[in-house]
């Protein structure tokens, strides 16, 4: 499906009806070298995530996720912090 919508003097920008129907209310805006693109948001961002990535966090709570990444993040700290500076 190809619409074409113009903004206003507010710069709204109306998504079809038929649009809005499939997709839902909330898009993220990205903007490209060459295009902006909207991408519908997911009403349970959790959800979103998990379709974007497979079954990685199958199984795993809220807790559990974000307790390895911040595990993850912590680690690295402090490996860049042990490794001999780079000149």
């Amino acid at each position: 499906m190809s619409k074409t919508a113009e903004a206003d003097d507010r710069g709204r920008i109306v998504i079809p009806h038929e649009i809005r129907e499939k997709y839902g209310n909330r898009y993220r805006i990205v903007e490209l070298e060459d295009r902006v693109e909207l991408i519908p948001l997911q009403k349970d961002p959790i959800e979103g995530l998990r379709d974007a990535v497979g079954d990685t966090f199958d199984g795993k709570s809220i807790t559990e996720i974000k307790r390895e990444a911040r595990d993850g993040a912590q680690k690295d700290a402090i490996e860049k912090l042990s490794e001999p500076e780079q000149r």
